[in-house]
């Protein structure tokens, strides 16, 4: 099947339908979507939502996406929404990824003044832009932009939907996009355990995504039951890792119990802050510049070998924890609906300058969300909060695991372990 976008033939800003409706009209209100930094199970969710509230309320012309995020839309490539069907919609809502396609570059000055043209050619007054810490901040630059222009001062309504696995934008209690990834690494953990467990490694290395934050590497504990389970040692960046403590508690679960599953965020750091392993070859850098952290569990696992004289595996599922929809999470779902209607809402509401925050499931208010100023969003990564961790080899407490068990939901049940009896 061809991609929706592509079979219904929107690969440019014009439509017959739509420009007809414009003509009928003396002053367009055209909304613009964005969407930005790396996909999830659940972003085209947010993405259906934003067309469907639109359509819902009647107020705006046209619905544009930006191609590639804010720099393709400088550079002139767009999508127009307007016409898909409730049918492409619910496809839409189903499918991974970035349908309008994503993007991590920092926009220019010289890229944001194109941008600002590219509004006013098109009569765009209205702008989302759904994703993760870089994109809140490129939806600040945007308002103020638009606000300061050279020429002069352009009127748009900008708002931020948060959109991440890492789970790490401050204020909202979750970001949509994280519970999905939750969901498929606690699954992930807890298969791999028992396939390790059947014939013995005896040592797993597993990698989660997580720069900066542990949300997911902490994650891979929801479904440990007892001291056997896995995994059996969690690290996470918001604890220091020392890697003679790391050798030691690993020789002595092995010694016990003769194998051992090890979960690991990419961006783990030593005690003087450095990574504990990132990729030193530039060619390899995000459009950020960022070096690639990605690579640590195989680092461990051949230090592992190197120090303990034991076999180590390492595993990275690396991008199909944030793509799996077979392990989409029903309140991950929810809160990317309700994000999309609520920026809409908000807009129309004549809102700006702000992110819809979504508030804690246990006292939700009126509405589940709230509108925050993105001054207060932008540069502020959120690590999980101190309260919630813990000394051991699981750095989180029962606080974590019952913030997130209603976000996952229920894993898939399996048999306890068979007794062990000599029959002969």
């Amino acid at each position: 099947m061809e991609p929706i976008l592509a079979r219904r033939g929107l690969s440019s800003c014009s439509s017959g339908a739509t420009a007809a409706r414009i003509g009928a009209q003396m002053t367009p209100r055209n909304l613009l979507v964005v969407q930005g930094g790396g996909p999830t199970q659940v972003l085209n969710a947010t993405l259906a939502a934003i067309v469907e509230e639109s359509h819902a309320h009647g107020q705006f012309s046209r619905i544009f996406g930006a191609r590639l995020g804010l720099k393709g839309f400088a550079d002139g490539a767009a999508i127009d929404l307007g016409n898909l069907s409730p049918a492409d919609l619910d496809l839409l809502r189903a499918t991974p990824g970035a349908a309008l396609g994503s993007s991590r570059a920092k926009p220019s000055e010289d890229d944001l003044e194109r941008f600002l043209e590219r509004l006013r050619q098109h009569h765009i007054h209205d702008i989302l832009f759904a994703g993760g810490n870089g994109t809140m901040l490129g939806a600040e630059s945007v308002s103020r932009h638009c606000r300061q222009a050279s020429q002069a001062s352009y009127d748009v309504r900008v708002l931020g939907i948060p959109k991440t696995v890492d789970n790490d934008i401050a204020v909202t209690d979750r970001c949509p996009g994280y519970a999905s990834a939750a969901r498929y690494i606690a699954q992930s953990t807890r298969d791999l355990g028992l396939d390790v467990r059947s014939l013995p490694q005896p040592v797993s290395i597993l990698e989660t995504m997580g720069r900066s934050v542990g949300w997911l590497a902490a994650a891979t504990a929801a479904g440990k039951r007892d001291e056997q389970d896995a995994p059996h040692l969690v690290y996470i960046p918001e604890r220091p890792f020392d890697m003679d403590q790391f050798l030691a508690s690993l020789d002595r679960i092995v010694s016990q119990q003769g194998w051992a599953v090890v979960a690991v965020a990419e961006g783990i750091r030593n005690r003087d802050g450095s990574f504990v392993y990132q990729v030193a070859d530039p060619a390899q850098a995000d459009p950020l510049q960022r070096p690639l952290t990605g690579g640590v569990a195989q680092f461990l696992a051949d230090t592992v070998a190197h120090h303990l004289h034991m076999r180590c595996r390492s595993e990275k599922p690396g991008l199909l924890g944030r793509s799996s929809m077979l392990h989409v999470s029903s309140q991950d779902m929810k809160d990317a609906d309700l994000v999309g209607r609520a920026a809409v809402r908000g807009l129309l509401a004549g809102e700006t300058g702000k992110m819809v925050a979504l508030l804690p499931l246990e006292d939700p208010g009126a509405t589940g969300y709230a509108f925050v100023e993105l001054s207060n969003v932008v540069e502020i990564e959120r690590p999980i909060p101190a309260s919630w961790t813990a000394d051991g080899a699981i750095p989180v407490n029962d606080r974590f695991f019952q913030y997130l068990e209603p976000l996952i939901g229920s894993l898939v049940p399996y048999c306890a372990p068979l007794p062990v009896e000599r029959l002969f």
